[in-house]
């Protein structure tokens, strides 16, 4: 287990960390495995460390065995397979707040045995090296982290978003060419990045940027509240959130 750990985080102080053992005893139960086969496994120095072809062929061999060997005992202790146990579960603050919250307690109540963790992140990049790496991510916009096994839904409809104030006293907008005279309350998001295209049947116009930008924040809450004072409008409104606020 300790070759597994060391080979995935690829650092010894966090192997140990992460076990909760001392530095010195990661090190000498990697000597002593090395010994034993008489195969050296890492090449490591003072400030990096990498598998080596029998490493590699090792780690591949340990994790099949060990998830096995997990298979195994998972049956002979749950023979009836129910859904027990803990994971850890991040998403964008806005669907925490308004989604996830439900559906995780949803899911507790038909599984009683589950435990999870929800944990609120606007981060775009996720990598197993990680300190903050959860075990479950949802978010939107480009997967860059090779580390991640995803399963793409469907895609999420966007909305421009201004309030009746602020429509009263800045006027409607009849065209979007109209936006580069108002104010934009926007939102950035790496996911987002690049020209904005506005469709509305079988019209399209993209905005390439000419617009007037007081603020911009990656908290969408944040840009919503101002929106709703009156403040200007937002141009990447999650579509369900508007239909949520409006029934109130």
């Amino acid at each position: 287990m300790i070759f597994i750990k060391v080979a995935e985080v690829g650092n010894l102080s966090r192997a140990a960390r992460e076990l909760d053992i001392s530095i010195s005893a990661v090190s000498k139960s990697l000597s002593r495995l090395e010994n034993s086969i008489e195969v050296t496994l890492l090449r490591r120095d003072s400030h990096h460390l990498e598998l080596t072809g029998a490493g590699q062929t090792a780690y591949a061999s340990m994790k099949r065995i060990t998830s096995s060997f997990q298979s195994l005992l998972d049956e002979l202790r749950n023979p009836d397979k129910i859904i027990r146990g803990s994971i850890k579960f991040s998403a964008p603050a806005i669907v925490c707040e308004f989604l996830a919250n439900k559906w995780i307690w949803e899911f507790t109540a038909s599984y009683p045995d589950t435990k999870i963790y929800l944990d609120s992140r606007e981060r775009s990049d996720f990598f197993s090296k990680s300190l903050e790496f959860d075990e479950l991510v949802f978010k939107s916009g480009i997967i860059e982290s090779e580390d991640l096994v995803y399963r793409k839904i469907s895609p999420l409809k966007l909305v421009l978003c201004a309030s009746p104030k602020y429509i009263r006293k800045y006027g409607r907008i009849s065209h979007p060419g109209d936006l580069e005279n108002h104010i934009i309350v926007g939102l950035h998001n790496h996911g987002l990045s690049g020209p904005l295209t506005l469709f509305r049947q079988d019209e399209s116009y993209t905005i390439s940027g000419a617009v007037n930008v007081h603020l911009s924040s990656n908290n969408l809450l944040s840009v919503l509240n101002l929106v709703l004072e009156g403040k200007g409008i937002n141009l990447m409104t999650p579509a369900w959130l508007c239909h949520q606020i409006l029934k109130k």
